[in-house]
C-alpha cells in the first residue's frame, strides 16, 4: 500500500530534494537519428536484445498505464525545459499519455553530485519510497554507474482495477483464471525515479539526458545487462569508453521497444510479451512501423 503513497508525495520531493542536487552542464539539445544497419542475424539480435532489458518475472512485464507527468530537479532555465519537453516528446512517441497542466509528477529526473547522497537523504525523509525488498534504498543506491532507477507499482485485476492488501497481501477476487499465457494479475508501474551524477553528463545533450532516463524509467531496465556486443541504446551514454561511439538520442532499437511494451497485450505472461515487443523492435528497424 505504500506504493500508492509514492507519487503523492513527488510533489513534496520537488521542495524538499531541490538542494541537495545542483545545475549540470549538458550541451545544447541537438542530435539526429542514428542509423541503424542490418546484421546477418537479426533475428537473434532482437531476441537477445529484447532479453536483456527485460529480467521481470515470468507472470508479466510492469508498465505504466496511465498518464506521464515528467519532472526534473538538479536543473534550471532553458536546459530544463529543454529536457522536460523532450521526456514529453519520447513518451508519446512510445504510445503513452502525457499530461497537461500542472501535473504531479510521477516521473521524476534528478541530477546531482552524489547519488548515493541523494537517496540516503530521500530514505531519511520519505521512508515509503523506498519499502520493499527490490527498491530498499541501500540496493538503489548501489546499483553499478552514476545512474540509479528505482519505481513504485500496484497490481490490478484483469480489468485492470487496482487490488486490495490484506495482512499484506494483494488479494484478487475476479473471476478470470490464470493460464500458461495469461495472468488474472498484473504489475502496473505509477511512479518512476532516475537519478544521475553530474559528473557523467560532461558532452552530454539534453536529448541524450532526457532519452537515458525515459529509458530507465518507462521500464525496469538494467543497463549493465547489455554488452559491447549488444545493438546501439541510448542505454550506453553514460559508461561508454573514452572516444567510442555513442548514440545522439534514442535509437530505433530503443523505441521499437516502448513501443512494443506499452502496445503487448494485457495480462499476457513475460515470454509472450516478449514476443510482441520483438516484433514491434522488428518493424521498427524494417520501418515498417505504424505510431
Amino acid at each position: 500500500m505504500a506504493a500508492l503513497r509514492f507519487p503523492i508525495l513527488f510533489a513534496a520531493t520537488l521542495a524538499a530534494a531541490g538542494a541537495a542536487v545542483g545545475q549540470s552542464a549538458p550541451r545544447d539539445p541537438r542530435g539526429s537519428d542514428v542509423v541503424v544497419t542490418g546484421t546477418p542475424d537479426r533475428e537473434q539480435e532482437i531476441r537477445d536484445f529484447v532479453q536483456a532489458l527485460t529480467p521481470g518475472p515470468v507472470t508479466g512485464l510492469a508498465r505504466f498505464e496511465e498518464s506521464i507527468c515528467p519532472g526534473v530537479l538538479g536543473l534550471s532555465g532553458p536546459l530544463k525545459e529543454a529536457v522536460l519537453n523532450r521526456m514529453r516528446q519520447v513518451s508519446e512517441a512510445a504510445g503513452l499519455d502525457v499530461a497537461g497542466g500542472d501535473c504531479r509528477p510521477n516521473v521524476l529526473l534528478m541530477v546531482t553530485g552524489d547519488k548515493r547522497a541523494l537517496i540516503e537523504a530521500l530514505a531519511g525523509r520519505y521512508p515509503h519510497f523506498f519499502d520493499d525488498q527490490e527498491n530498499s534504498a541501500r540496493r538503489v543506491a548501489r546499483q553499478p554507474g552514476p545512474a540509479s532507477a528505482w519505481h513504485a507499482e500496484i497490481m490490478v485485476n484483469a480489468g485492470g482495477q487496482g487490488l486490495p492488501m490484506r495482512g499484506g497481501f494483494y488479494v484478487n477476487q475476479t473471476g478470470l483464471v490464470g493460464g500458461r499465457i495469461k495472468v488474472p494479475a498484473r504489475s502496473v508501474l505509477i511512479a518512476a525515479a532516475v537519478v544521475v551524477e553530474r559528473r557523467a553528463l560532461e558532452g552530454l545533450s539534453a536529448i541524450q539526458l532526457a532519452d537515458y532516463a525515459l529509458m530507465r524509467a518507462l521500464a525496469r531496465t538494467e543497463p549493465d545487462r547489455l554488452t559491447a556486443a549488444s545493438p546501439p541504446s541510448i542505454l550506453s551514454v553514460l559508461e561508454a569508453p573514452m572516444g567510442s561511439e555513442i548514440p545522439l538520442t534514442l535509437t530505433r532499437w530503443d523505441l521499437g521497444f516502448l513501443r512494443g511494451l506499452n502496445a503487448s497485450t494485457p495480462n499476457l505472461r513475460t515470454p509472450q510479451q516478449r514476443s510482441e515487443i520483438r516484433r514491434r523492435v522488428a518493424a521498427e528497424l524494417e520501418g515498417t512501423a505504424r505510431n
